[in-house]
């Protein structure tokens, strides 16, 4: 789903959204994230290594992903590519201290670019 943004370019990221321009149109994908119950917890953190809503920033050519599954916690680190290099980064982790699934989550969601990616659930 995330290749949808191959060609956007990415204005700005912080702890609520991801706004990129894709055309003439600019976009936010919201991140979302709970913690579910009990000692559930979900946490994630976006480094952008571009200036931000400088329309000279490459746009995306590439997106990769790593998922990972260690010690009570699911985690993915998302990388968006403009030129070979990376633009920005989404790392998510979602676990628990008991290792029991207690709902936590970390999502990407934009309806008018049709994403809806779970970046790591517990």
């Amino acid at each position: 789903m995330l290749e949808k943004l191959i060609g956007a370019q990415i204005l700005s990221v912080d702890n609520n959204y991801i706004e990129v321009k894709k055309g003439d149109e600019v976009f936010k994908l919201e991140i979302i994230s709970d913690d579910g119950g009990c000692c559930g917890y979900a946490d994630f953190t976006t480094n952008l290594l571009y200036s931000p809503n400088d329309l000279r920033n490459p746009v995306i050519t590439n997106v990769a992903r790593e998922d990972g599954k260690v010690d009570y916690q699911d985690s993915s680190t998302i990388t968006f590519f403009g030129e070979s290099k990376p633009l920005a980064t989404i790392e998510s982790n979602a676990g628990s201290g008991s290792g029991w699934g207690y709902g936590a989550f970390v999502s990407l969601h934009c309806r008018a670019l049709d994403i809806d990616e779970t970046l790591a659930s517990w």
